[in-house]
């Protein structure tokens, strides 16, 4: 149990050294072993309380003092997320504890951009290690929306847009970064699945589903689905791509309204939509899509939508996580911390570190400093489905922030 927190804590500083080829390394089937505590897998035998022992002067088993005092808000975040939220072989689980934890394709390209962002190869190839193994499907080549934690089995037939973006753009970055040609061999293959099946005329669409009797691809866009930056790159290896990159790019431009924007675009209506379903459109993709924009080219919707959540922030003293688009755009009047981390990180791209100060003020005023709390250093208190989006979020937006400025 002792080596398994060790592990978390080298991890948590990134002090590993370079591994041998990525994907070669063990890992341990889920169930086996010891897991770090906390992660809500399991515990060891006749120690049900889940607490680590430590061997005192003589020998003797004694418990682990807990910290005297809360100790720098992203260290305490980056302990929780390594040491509370992931499994010894690189699982981030959804949540801490409710039901059945799964992982997000999402949350492990997270991980992988925040190895990029500290240098951590040995975390980073942990992550790589699960996409080859676990994440992507051997049928169609796209990447699963998320696995069970428990076995690592897929959990659904589906497969976002955006999170095999996260994984090219990421494969990418490491290849440039770290040499090593496995990277690009996957995210050329991760490439040429999103143009078989996460197309609809030669435009990316949302998702892909699948069962026995073949798949279906979405006849929407997502905003936030565009990671502009890497669909340019691919265009040199593959002409399919600069002809998506011309047709996106207005429908794209057409979605923002007011500074904010549409969410999808409905491609055989031609029109800008809410998501099915719903009758507002997400900050966080909207978010999303002005950083990923800006990498790219104009930082022109960057600026537009920053401005408005400027004016939100000042007139209101909170960002919507939510807007109904027509009148000029109406926010829900709900609040989430990936609003703020987002937020932030699309002003950091602006050089607004002003704001992106005030944001991270307003998540760290969430942030459990209660050290006998069993999700000490997250910043999201009410915890539901999927509160490690507002951890990693706002882990990736502190490591920016030192930057800014």
């Amino acid at each position: 149990m002792r080596m398994a927190l060790a592990v978390a804590v080298v991890l948590l500083l990134g002090l590993f050294g370079c591994p041998g080829t990525p994907g070669e390394g063990e890992i341990l089937p889920n169930g086996t072993g010891t897991h770090i505590n906390g992660s809500g897998y399991a515990v060891e035998e006749g120690n049900e309380t889940g607490i680590v022992p430590e061997t005192g002067e003589e020998g003797e088993e004694g418990p682990i003092a807990p910290p005297q005092e809360p100790g720098e808000p992203k260290e305490m975040l980056e302990s929780f997320i390594l040491e509370k939220m992931m499994d010894e072989n690189g699982v981030v689980r959804n949540e801490f504890s409710n039901g059945r934890p799964y992982m997000l394709a999402e949350s492990s390209g997270q991980m992988m951009e925040y190895a990029l962002l500290t240098d951590n190869r040995e975390l980073f190839d942990m992550q790589f290690t699960l996409l080859e193994r676990y994440f992507i499907n051997g049928e169609y080549g796209v990447v699963y929306s998320s696995i069970w934690a428990d076995d690592y089995a897929p959990r659904e037939n589906l497969s976002n847009t955006d999170d095999n973006m996260r994984f090219a753009w990421a494969l990418w970055k490491a290849e440039e970064k770290w040499g090593n040609p496995r990277y690009g061999e996957i995210r050329e293959e991760i490439a040429d699945a999103m143009v078989e099946y996460n197309t609809y005329l030669n435009i990316l669409a949302k998702e892909v589903s699948w069962d026995e009797n073949g798949y279906e691809t979405s006849r929407r866009m997502d905003v936030d689905d565009l990671r502009w930056e890497v669909m340019q790159f691919l265009a040199t290896e593959n002409p399919i791509w600069r002809v998506m990159l011309e047709k996106t790019t207005p429908l794209f431009l057409e979605c923002q309204s007011e500074g904010l924007f549409w969410q999808e675009y409905n491609i055989t209506k031609n029109r800008v939509a809410y998501p099915e379903g719903k009758d507002v459109s997400s900050t966080s993709h909207m978010l999303r899509a002005a950083m990923y924009f800006s990498d790219y080219s104009t930082y022109v919707p960057a600026t537009s939508l920053n401005v408005r959540m400027k004016n939100e922030w000042a007139s209101k003293g909170k960002i919507s996580s939510a807007y109904h688009m027509e009148y000029k755009g109406t926010g829900n009047g709900q609040e989430t911390m990936e609003t703020y981390a987002l937020a932030a990180r699309n002003a950091i791209r602006l050089g607004d570190c002003d704001f992106a100060i005030e944001m991270r003020e307003r998540i760290l005023e969430e942030q459990v400093d209660d050290l006998h709390s069993d999700i000490y250093g997250s910043v999201s208190r009410n915890r539901q489905e999927n509160g490690i989006e507002d951890d990693l979020d706002t882990l990736l937006m502190l490591l920016e922030l030192e930057e800014c400025g």
